[in-house]
């Protein structure tokens, strides 16, 4: 029996865990297929025509990896690229995020109503399915109807790990840019709520999901604080998990930290984040990284502590019920690839 094979457009393998956990989770769901990489520069596509690789793409469905991919235009000019690889085969994108307009960062790829030429793309798909109820929404006004099932990093494994009393989380990196546009304003604000809590008796540790969080991280933290570098999405989420709070800016750090119902208070440093949050009903927990100062920290960490067993049961029972979308989604496509449930 000829293995199956899919084309894969994601952004993995740059040791970015965010993205390595969504592909983590999709290959989990998609046993005993091959999974070959949709080129994304015209030297790939080079290298997959002398490779032979190219020839095997063709007629491979088309999977598109989670994260912010609708509403760039970059994305869309690869998706229809992969489709038209794909042919008959069609295509899925499943737990996607949807850029929202509102924000304008140096490299959002969203403007002059790039989401309005999506739907003849959107159309071409055999499923669509968003991260969260706010990109559900901005495909619907531009005429979309479209799924909340999650995100697909929260198919990753439940770590088996036991939040440890006092130990919190800190996280600080960003993509292109953030609310307020000043990474080192919020990372001094930061570093005074970190101190207070250490004061309290609190142990605080730096967790990175990519290298480039370090330099603000550890801004955050002090030269003295430990920070640590997880190698996998799966050694991050028990890192997350071990705390008995978390406070991130990057989605996928909240989004392995749900994965043990930890409380986390997100610093929203573009409006994904929000999604992600209304996704698991834990909007009450944001706080936009333009309003970020030391005291609103330590208010709501105070606030969410006092009520962190009702929080982890409460996120624990959103997650499974993303959890049963997801793997619906998924069973579409294993349906087409004639693979065992």
């Amino acid at each position: 029996m000829t293995t199956p094979v899919v084309s894969y457009l994601g952004w993995h393998g740059y040791r970015n865990l965010g993205d390595d956990a969504i592909y983590d989770a999709v290959t989990g769901q998609l046993p005993g297929v091959t999974m070959l990489d949709l080129p994304r520069q015209p030297q790939d596509w080079v290298a997959a025509t002398l490779s032979g690789k190219r020839r095997a793409l063709r007629d491979a469905p088309l999977l598109v990896g989670g994260g912010t991919i609708l509403g760039r235009r970059h994305w869309r000019y690869m998706i229809g690229y992969g489709l038209s690889q794909s042919r008959h085969a069609g295509g899925y994108a499943i737990g996607v995020g949807v850029e929202d307009a509102v924000f304008q960062g140096r490299r959002s790829g969203s403007g002059r109503d790039e989401l309005s030429r999506w739907g003849p793309l959107l159309s071409r798909l055999r499923k669509v399915s968003v991260r969260g109820p706010r990109s559900a929404t901005l495909l619907a006004d531009m005429g979309f109807d479209a799924d909340v099932s999650g995100d697909p990093a929260l198919l990753l494994p439940r770590p088996d790990v036991r939040p440890e009393e006092g130990r919190i989380g800190v996280n600080v990196g960003f993509g292109d840019d953030l609310w307020g546009h000043d990474p080192g304003a919020l990372a001094a604000q930061l570093a005074v709520a970190v101190d207070d809590l250490r004061s309290r008796g609190h142990e605080v540790v730096g967790i990175l999901m990519n290298e480039a969080d370090r330099k603000w991280t550890r801004t955050a933290l002090g030269d003295d604080g430990v920070v640590i570098a997880p190698a996998t999405p799966e050694e991050a989420a028990v890192e997350l998990g071990r705390c008995s709070l978390a406070i991130v800016t990057r989605l996928h750090a909240g989004i392995l930290a749900a994965l043990s119902g930890s409380p986390v208070l997100t610093l929203e440093y573009q409006p994904k984040c929000r999604d992600f949050a209304a996704s698991i009903d834990d909007e009450q927990w944001l706080l936009r990284t333009d309003a970020v100062t030391s005291g609103a920290v330590l208010d709501l960490v105070t606030g969410m502590l006092g009520e962190a067993a009702a929080i982890r049961d409460r996120k624990l029972a959103a997650v499974q019920s993303l959890r049963s979308r997801l793997q619906t989604d998924y069973e579409q496509v294993r349906t087409q690839l004639q693979l065992a449930g």
